[in-house]
C-alpha cells in the first residue's frame, strides 16, 4: 500500500439522502446543529464573556478610554496579526472616536511577538495600555518588564498556552475555556480580537459587520484555522460581505488581482488574496499590508495594492530558489529511514521557509522543518509543517530541551535553535516519531464522503453542495468516489503539460491538476477517481466539472479503499486479478509489520510460510500467535461465525487499537468453499449412514444443512460493495455473543 482512501459513507442505491450523509459525516446530526451549519447566521455567535479574563479586559479598556490614556495594539507580521490589528484599529476609531497606536514587529529585527527591544521603543511613547493580538501567550519576561515600567498589558492570543500564564491585567485565549463543546474553540488571533470588541460594544460591532467581518474572514482563512462552528460563521458571512466594498483596500486589491468580488471563495483568500499581505511581513514591512486595511484614500490604496503584489512576486522568486536548494539537499537524505525532512541553510530567508516547508510536505508527505541560520546571532529560525497523524507542537515540546523557543499548532509551528544543537534535536525528533507513529501514518490519505455515479451529477446537485461552503480545514469540499470509469478522451494542458482534462460519460469533464504525466495510464484502462463536483465559471459560461483529487486503475494494488467504523478498518482488495501477486506486494511493504494471514488451502499456506517466515499463515485459529499489525484474509471464511471467531482471536493478539483487516479473496473462492462444505457433509453423511441412524430426522442432519445455508448468507454479505454492512453485522454478532 502506498495510499489510503478512507470512505465515510456508502450508498447502494440512488434514493438515500446524500445531504444527510454529508452532514452526519461532519458530526452534524441534530436539528439545531443542521440549522446552525446550513444557515450560519450571526445570531449563533458565542457570548464573548465565556472567555476567562474578558470582564477584566473590558473594565481596563473602558477605564483607558474614559481617562484618555494612550492605548497601543501590539500585533504580528503575518495576515492573522495584521487583520487582528486592523479590526481593533477600525473599532476604536468608530466606537470611541479614538485612533489607537499600533506596533507590528519586523520579522528579522524583532522576531515574533512581544520582545524587549520592541517594548523599549514603545515605552518611549508614554503608552499606558498595551493590547496584544495574535501573540503574547508565552511572553513571561516581557510581561514582567512592562509591570516594572508601570504599563498595563492585556493579552489576546489563540496559540497554545504553557502551564502558567504571563503576568497581565487579562489574558484572553480560547484554550483557557473549561466548558465542553465551546463553540469558539478554535478561533484564530483575529477571531479572538473580534470577541474582545464584541464584549466592549456589541451594538456598535453589529453596525460595523460590513467593514469588520471581511477582515476577520481574511485573517481566519489565512491562518488556516478550522472552518467549523464559530469560525465558519465568521468566514461565511465575511466572504458574502466583501462585495459591499466597505473595506476599500480589499476592494482595490481584488480588482488589481482581477478577481470577481461577488464570487470570492475561501480558497481564493488563501492562495491569491492573502499572499500579497503575507509577503509584506515576510520580506518587507507588514505595516504596508495593515495600511491596505485601514486607509480610506483609494488612490493611496491602489499604490499600496500594486506594491504588495510586486513584493509577492519577489517573494515567489525567492521561494523557488529556496525550494530548489532544499530539493538538492533532500537527495542526500535517507527519507525512508529518517521519516522527516529537517534542513538548514544560512542563505535561506526566515520569512519564506514556511511556504517552502508546506510545498515539501505536499510533495513528500513527511513532517518538514526548515531552518534559516542567522550567522550574526548564531541562531537558526525554523518553520515546521506536519502530516495529519502528527501533532507538531507536541513533537517540538518533546524536543524542547534542545530549542531556544517554539510555539504553534497541531499542523504548523515556529521554533528557534542554536546550530550546534541540530544533531541532538534531530535525534530527539526521530525518537518521538518512532514512539508515536506507525509506518501506515506516513501513507498518503484521502477522505471520501460518499460514492456516486457520474449519471447523478447535475446542476441542482452541485447547487445543493454550495450550502457546505466555505471550504477549508475541518470543512473540506465534499469528495466523491466514482468507480469503474472509462475515459472518452483525455489530453494534457497547462504549462509544461502538467495538468489533465478527462472526458467522461454524460458530457462531464474532469480536471486533474499535476497529473499530466498520467494521461496514457488513464486512457489505457478503467479507473476509479476521487473528485469534487463544482461549477466552473469561465468567460461568462457555467460548466459542470469534476476537480480530481486522486485516481487509481481498477486493479491498482497500491491504493487501498478503507471502510472504517467502530473498532474496524476493512481494506478492500477483493476481486482483483491476481491475489497471489497482491499478497506478495503487500508483505513486501514495511507498512505491514507482522501479518496474520488466513489461508485455507494447505499447499498455499506452506508455500507462503517458507518465503515469508516473518509473518504467520494459518488455517485454524489455534495457530495464531501474537503481536500482529494486520489481519489478511487471503482465503474466504466459511461463515459469519467463522469470520468472527478469527477476528476475536486476532483482536486479542493485535498490536493496534483498531482491527486492520485486509480482504484479498475473490468470488473465485466461493466454489472452493462450497466444495469443501459438500465434501465435509458427504463424509459426515457416510459416517451416519454406517451407524444406520434416521439421518434426516437427526440434529446432525439439520446442522449439515445449515452449514451451506450459513455460507451462502455470509457470501452475499461479504461480497456486497458496501462493507459497512459487514461491519454492522460483525458488531451485532459480537454484541449478541456477549449478551448470551
Amino acid at each position: 500500500m502506498n495510499k489510503l482512501w478512507k470512505i465515510l459513507s456508502y450508498r447502494q442505491d440512488n434514493r438515500s439522502n446524500f445531504m444527510e450523509s454529508l452532514l452526519a459525516d461532519r458530526g452534524i446530526k441534530t436539528k439545531k446543529e443542521k440549522e446552525i451549519y446550513l444557515n450560519a447566521d450571526l445570531k449563533y455567535l458565542s457570548d464573548p464573556f465565556q472567555l476567562p479574563g474578558m470582564d477584566k479586559a473590558v473594565k481596563r479598556i473602558e477605564q483607558a478610554v474614559k481617562e484618555k490614556q494612550k492605548i497601543l495594539v501590539f500585533g504580528d507580521y503575518d495576515v492573522d496579526g495584521i487583520t487582528s490589528t486592523a479590526v481593533l484599529y477600525r473599532f476604536f476609531k468608530k466606537a470611541y472616536n479614538l485612533e489607537v497606536n499600533y506596533f507590528l514587529p519586523d520579522r528579522i529585527e524583532d522576531g515574533y511577538g512581544l520582545n524587549l527591544s520592541a517594548l523599549k521603543k514603545i515605552i518611549a511613547e508614554n503608552i499606558d495600555l498595551i493590547i496584544t493580538v495574535d501573540c503574547g501567550i508565552t511572553a513571561f519576561k516581557e510581561a514582567e518588564y512592562l509591570k516594572e515600567k508601570g504599563i498595563d498589558l492585556i493579552i489576546t492570543d489563540h496559540h497554545t498556552p504553557s502551564d502558567q500564564l504571563p503576568l497581565a491585567e487579562a489574558v484572553i485565549n480560547h484554550h483557557l475555556v473549561q466548558q465542553n463543546n465551546y463553540f469558539a474553540n478554535e478561533i484564530a488571533g483575529v477571531g479572538t480580537a473580534f470577541k474582545l470588541i464584541q464584549a466592549l460594544r456589541p451594538n456598535v460591532v453589529k453596525k460595523m459587520y460590513q467593514e469588520l467581518l471581511p477582515i476577520v474572514a481574511l485573517g481566519t482563512v489565512a491562518d488556516i484555522a478550522p472552518l467549523k462552528d464559530e469560525n465558519r460563521i465568521l468566514v461565511k458571512n465575511g466572504l458574502e460581505l466583501i462585495s459591499k466594498d466597505r473595506v476599500l483596500g480589499l476592494k482595490v486589491l481584488i480588482e488589481e488581482l482581477k478577481l470577481d468580488k461577488n464570487r470570492i471563495t475561501a480558497g481564493q483568500i488563501g492562495y491569491i488574496i492573502a499572499p500579497p499581505l503575507n509577503a509584506a511581513g515576510r520580506i518587507h514591512d507588514a505595516e504596508e499590508a495593515l495600511k491596505l486595511l485601514i486607509v480610506e484614500d483609494e488612490n493611496v490604496l491602489k499604490d499600496i495594492a500594486k506594491k504588495l503584489i510586486k513584493i509577492n512576486k519577489k517573494r515567489q522568486q525567492e521561494e523557488e530558489i529556496i525550494y530548489q536548494s532544499a530539493e538538492k539537499k533532500i537527495k542526500d537524505l535517507e527519507l525512508e529511514k529518517e521519516k522527516a525532512i529537517i534542513l538548514a541553510d544560512s542563505d535561506w530567508h526566515s520569512g519564506i521557509i514556511g511556504i517552502v516547508a508546506s510545498r515539501l510536505l505536499e510533495k513528500y508527505n513527511l513532517p518538514v522543518i526548515l531552518f534559516a541560520i542567522d550567522q550574526n546571532s548564531n541562531v537558526a529560525k525554523g518553520s515546521a509543517r506536519s502530516i495529519s497523524a502528527l501533532n507538531i507542537y507536541q513533537a517540538l515540546k518533546f524536543c524542547s530541551s534542545e530549542l531556544l523557543t517554539f510555539g504553534g499548532h497541531k499542523a504548523a509551528a515556529g521554533l528557534s535553535i542554536k546550530p550546534a544543537m541540530f544533531s541532538k534535536f534531530k535525534e530527539l525528533f526521530r525518537r518521538y516519531l518512532k514512539q508515536n507513529l506507525t509506518e501506515e501514518d506516513f501513507l498518503r490519505r484521502e477522505k471520501i464522503d460518499l460514492n456516486l455515479k457520474i449519471s447523478e451529477l447535475n446542476r441542482d446537485f452541485v447547487k445543493n453542495l454550495e450550502k457546505f461552503r466555505p471550504y477549508g480545514i475541518a470543512n473540506p469540499a465534499p469528495k466523491f468516489l466514482f468507480q469503474n470509469l472509462e475515459s472518452r478522451g483525455c489530453y494534457q494542458m497547462g504549462k509544461e503539460n502538467k495538468h489533465l482534462k478527462i472526458y467522461l460519460n454524460g458530457g462531464i469533464q474532469a480536471v486533474a491538476f499535476n497529473l499530466g504525466d498520467q494521461a496514457d495510464k488513464i486512457a489505457a484502462s478503467n479507473f476509479d477517481l476521487i473528485g469534487q463536483a463544482e461549477i466552473n465559471y469561465w468567460r461568462g459560461q457555467e460548466n459542470l466539472q469534476l476537480k480530481v483529487n486522486d485516481y487509481r486503475s481498477v486493479n491498482d494494488i497500491s491504493t487501498a479503499l478503507i471502510f472504517e467504523k467502530n473498532d474496524y478498518q476493512f481494506y478492500d482488495f477483493r476481486n482483483m486479478k491476481n491475489k497471489n501477486e497482491k499478497l506478495e506486494n503487500l508483505l513486501a511493504k514495511k507498512v505491514i509489520k507482522k501479518a496474520a494471514v488466513y489461508v485455507s488451502h494447505k499447499k498455499e499456506k506452506n508455500y507462503f510460510k517458507n518465503i515469508h517466515p516473518a509473518h504467520c499463515f494459518f488455517s485454524k485459529e489455534r495457530d495464531l500467535e501474537s503481536d500482529y499489525s494486520h489481519l489478511i484474509f487471503y482465503s474466504l471464511p466459511f461463515s459469519l461465525s467463522h469470520f468472527n471467531n478469527i477476528l476475536d482471536i486476532y483482536q486479542k493478539r493485535s498490536l493496534t487499537p483498531k482491527e486492520k483487516i485486509i480482504f484479498l479473496f475473490s468470488e473465485r473462492d466461493i466454489k472452493f468453499n462450497q466444495q469443501i462444505i459438500k465434501d465435509l457433509n458427504r463424509k459426515e453423511l457416510a459416517l451416519n449412514n454406517q451407524n444406520q441412524l434416521d439421518f434426516k430426522g437427526s440434529v446432525r442432519y439439520n446442522k449439515l444443512s445449515r452449514r451451506m445455508e450459513n455460507f451462502m448468507t455470509f457470501k452475499n454479505l461479504i461480497f456486497k460493495e458496501n462493507l459497512f454492512d459487514l461491519i454492522a453485522n460483525v458488531s451485532n454478532f459480537k454484541e449478541d455473543k456477549n449478551e448470551s
